[in-house]
């Protein structure tokens, strides 16, 4: 299988919100990128969907990010712990917050991001 991704990913885990068929949806960061964000979940969108996804941050700092859902991965609930069920979403909006935040996990400056 050839990789498709085009930028570089960095791991973390920061608690995600979403509203989904008029639920409330949570799941984990496993990556994030600035073109894209991997989300750890039980509940797994279908491909193609829009998203509005709000991140929590352990600072309290929350801000709202836009995409799409670009593939899914489910696995059975004994394999969760060694393989990752969940949704990958490239996104389309996000604030210069989560900009700034991966600046500071990438250790670059800013300007270098944008």
């Amino acid at each position: 299988m050839s990789e498709k991704r085009f930028s570089t990913r960095r791991k973390r885990r920061y608690l995600v919100e979403w509203i989904a068929e008029e639920i409330v949806c949570t799941g984990f960061t496993e990556d994030i990128s600035p073109t894209g964000i991997f989300v750890r979940s039980a509940f797994i969108p279908r491909v193609g969907a829009v998203l509005a996804l709000q991140l929590l941050l352990p600072s309290g700092g929350k801000f709202r990010v836009r995409g799409r859902v670009v593939r899914s991965h489910r696995v059975p609930q004994q394999m969760r712990s060694v393989h990752p069920s969940g949704f990958a979403i490239r996104l389309s909006e996000a604030p210069e917050e989560y900009f700034q935040l991966l600046a500071t996990l990438f250790n670059l400056s800013i300007a270098e991001t944008g």
